[in-house]
């Protein structure tokens, strides 16, 4: 790969110097001595498994694990055992350590040497593994230039400044600020503050009578995807939008700011990409370009404004210089002084952008551990970031490869899955989930016949609370995993201090705790387990839970966390303020390997159909009663909830005959076979072929991405988006294909015997 140049921002730092090969193989090179190394010192210290000899299990403790007879319960009980001893701080902390020497964007030499570094960890561990290299259009910046020209000429940085005792903050190779996706554009032009850049906000800047058109928007960070704020800006007829972090949001107003707490500092810049919607064309090989139609959705689909991110010390001469009306008390930021609308031509900034399209070399890292029978669970995480990335994405990778290094030693010891497992690093996740998205495109067929689950995990370890999201159907295998696994360990030194009062044992104890404390004083005491969230957007699941049709959950121990996507999200970030004992770390690699060992060890694939179905009923219900009055009434909601109830009654008909094939299964082990292709396919009953309404990636008529938020969850997303959108025509044809999929799906289960 060629190298890119090296570019200069107007205070002479530098703006982007991918590293050279040599050091990039220099680097592989160090990394697979620090794996032989790490080795020896974790055969040394972790204990060995024990010989696979089922432990004395209680008929009770064997009928908690779901799916599974009681013999195989406790032979699972016994290998969970061992897997949970293996987890070291030690191995964690080198890993993360490792992962974020370098600041490692997609398609540079520094993330090629990460992906040889994870490659060679799960070989070690005796995965088989592939290296699969794609080809992606990824945009790097070759100039972003701001600057503050009236009421004075100002220069407003594009980089972060040096933080005292962290060398990390101080190397000069992290890409600058920019949004990746964003096209190149000279513009000069007046300000108009617009609040977070949201719908509605434009609807207010209207009724005071701001015009956007010909304008620089200058919106803040948060309330929804950076895409859409930019989406926005282009279809009210901005010139140029730029998105700065204001402090009352992820700054010294939430919390004490990095290094003295965990929030954003003054100069921290969250980069990001605006391309929305999912990453359009097929997978290409190295090498490749897409051919002239593809190129030309491909240039349909990139956003059309100049965009470019600011921090709150960039963005504060731009605020305090603006005049006009007051912005409402609700648009009021962290900043001290009054802010203003602006738009009246007083003050003015020129945007210089200048980005460089090329197509790059990404590489994905598959390793698989096979089982004996058919089936697969997936668990992945991406590896690229924006700069150093130890919270995002490599709090999760350091958890991905230390569940490589447990089950292969529990393979090593005689352990087998009955399902075959990949652990997947998925590559330039940053830009569009690209390496994921292609990875489902490519294996669309076989995933679809194979997998079971897919389990992601992002930012995996960044706090101390517990925060799984998941489709209904794996709810109650996490509160079980939960159960199973040991709270991390209190010490007055450490990093884990449960609210007053609390004694945890187990993760599920410290999560009640925490939801307790988090509760109103004067009200009454939560009731029933944690809710477990549903999950939207922006991350490596969307391709399996979207597109592929797969149940899926989404996994991390969560905190404060002020400086996503900056510079500063580092190994001295992390260790000073995270998690510095690794103690949640531990804890999230033994809640990982138990749900995938479980998903992967079960005769009778743990997943809750009747939990999935009621949510379903649930969810229509919920959306009935926002129409009770208007066009919205009158649609055909009786036969939908019909529809609903009847797959509740199905599913629960289907996990009488599911129990019934268990027990019987050692006499009829291919009808057992039946009921788990049933529950492994479930989601695909639920898919759109043709896709959502403008959005044919997105296939799920139950779970997407919310539409205007990104981030959010949009539950029965066609049939609520075209009731935001008041298309009562089109909430009718989407309530018509909700109602064909719920058929369909009681259907499939009534007919497996």
């Amino acid at each position: 790969m060629a190298k890119a140049p090296a570019l200069k921002s107007k205070s002479g730092r530098a703006a982007f110097i991918p590293p050279r090969a040599a050091e990039a193989v220099r680097l592989a090179i160090s990394s697979l001595l620090a794996i032989a190394v790490l080795a020896v010192a974790l055969n040394a210290q972790a204990p060995a498994p024990a010989p696979a000899q089922p432990q004395a299990a209680t008929a009770a403790t064997a009928a908690r694990l779901r799916g599974f007879l009681p013999a195989a319960a406790a032979q699972e009980l016994n290998w969970e055992r061992q897997m949970q001893a293996l987890p070291q701080a030690a191995s964690l902390r080198a890993s993360l350590k490792r992962l974020t020497a370098q600041p490692h964007v997609a398609g540079t030499p520094y993330d090629r040497s990460d992906a040889l570094y994870v490659a060679a960890v799960f070989r070690h561990a005796g995965l088989h593994t592939r290296i699969v290299r794609y080809s992606a259009l990824l945009p790097y910046p070759a100039e972003v230039s701001i600057e503050l020209v009236r009421p004075q000429s100002q220069p407003l940085a594009n980089y972060e400044a040096p933080i005292p005792g962290d060398r990390f903050s101080a190397m000069k190779n992290a890409v600058i600020g920019f949004n990746a996706y964003s096209p190149s554009g000279d513009v000069t032009a007046p300000v108009v503050y617009a609040n977070y850049g949201l719908e509605n906000d434009y609807a207010e800047l209207k009724r005071d009578g701001i015009s956007i058109r010909g304008k620089i928007v200058l919106v803040r960070y948060g309330r929804s995807y950076r895409g859409i704020k930019s989406e926005l800006a282009a279809a009210h007829g901005a010139a140029g939008c730029l998105i700065y972090s204001d402090p009352n949001d992820d700054g010294y107003h939430a919390g004490n700011a990095y290094p003295l707490g965990s929030y954003r500092p003054a100069t921290g810049i969250q980069r990001g990409s605006i391309l929305n919607n999912n990453y359009p064309g097929a997978p290409l090989k190295p090498g490749q370009a897409y051919p002239a139609g593809e190129a030309a959705a491909w240039k349909a689909a990139l956003p059309t404004v100049p965009t470019a991110p600011l921090s709150y010390t960039a963005a504060e001469p731009i605020l305090a210089a603006l005049t006009g009306l007051p912005a409402p008390r609700s648009w009021q930021g962290g900043l001290p002084f009054t802010y203003h609308l602006g738009g009246n031509g007083r003050v003015q900034v020129h945007m210089r952008l200048r980005m460089d399209f090329r197509y790059r070399t990404i590489w994905d890292i598959i390793g698989r551990l096979d089982g004996h029978e058919p089936g697969e669970v997936l668990v992945g995480n991406h590896r690229d970031a924006w700069t150093f990335g130890a919270v995002d994405p490599n709090s999760g990778t350091m958890v991905l490869l230390e569940l490589a290094r447990a089950l292969g030693r529990l393979h090593a010891a005689g352990w087998q899955p009955r399902r075959t497992i990949r652990l997947c690093s998925w590559d330039a996740e940053e830009f569009a989930l690209i390496g994921s998205t292609d990875y489902a495109e490519r294996h669309l067929a076989n995933l679809r016949k194979q997998a079971a689950v897919y389990l992601n995990m992002d930012e995996g370890d960044f706090g101390p609370y517990f925060s799984p999201g998941a489709v209904p159907s794996l709810r109650r295998l996490i509160y079980a995993a939960a159960r199973g696994v040991a709270a991390p360990p209190v010490t007055p030194t450490g990093s884990v201090i449960p609210p007053p009062g609390c004694t945890p044992r187990t993760v599920f104890d410290l999560w009640q705790c925490q939801r307790a404390a988090a509760a109103p004083a004067a009200g009454p005491p939560p009731a029933g387990p944690p809710p477990i969230g549903v999950i939207g957007g922006g991350s490596d699941f969307e391709p399996f839970l979207d597109y592929v049709g797969v149940a899926t959950a989404d996994i991390s121990f969560a905190g404060p966390y002020g400086v996503y996507h900056s510079l500063y999200d580092d190994f001295h970030y992390f260790r000073t303020q995270e998690d510095p004992r690794f103690d949640y770390g531990v804890t999230c690699t033994r809640v990982m390997g138990v749900l995938t060992m479980r998903l992967a060890d079960a005769n009778l694939l743990p997943l809750n159909l009747n939990d999935y179905a009621g949510a379903i009923s649930r969810y229509v219900a919920e959306l009935q009663h926002k129409q009770a009055t208007g066009p919205g009434a009158q649609l055909n909601w009786p036969r939908v909830e019909t529809a609903a109830l009847r797959l509740q009654s199905a599913a629960r008909q289907f996990s009488v005959r599911a129990r019934a094939a268990l027990t019987g299964s050692a006499q009829h082990p291919r009808r057992l076979a039946r009921f788990n292709a049933a529950l492994a396919g479930f989601e695909q009953n639920l898919l759109l072929r043709r896709g959502l309404p403008g959005r044919p990636f997105y296939r799920n008529l139950i779970f997407a991405p919310e539409i205007t938020r990104g981030y959010a969850t949009a539950r029965l997303p066609g049939v609520s988006q075209m009731l935001k959108e008041k298309n009562w025509l089109g909430a009718s044809v989407q309530l018509r294909y909700l109602y064909e999929a719920l058929q369909r799906a009681t259907i499939r289960l009534q007919t497996v015997r």
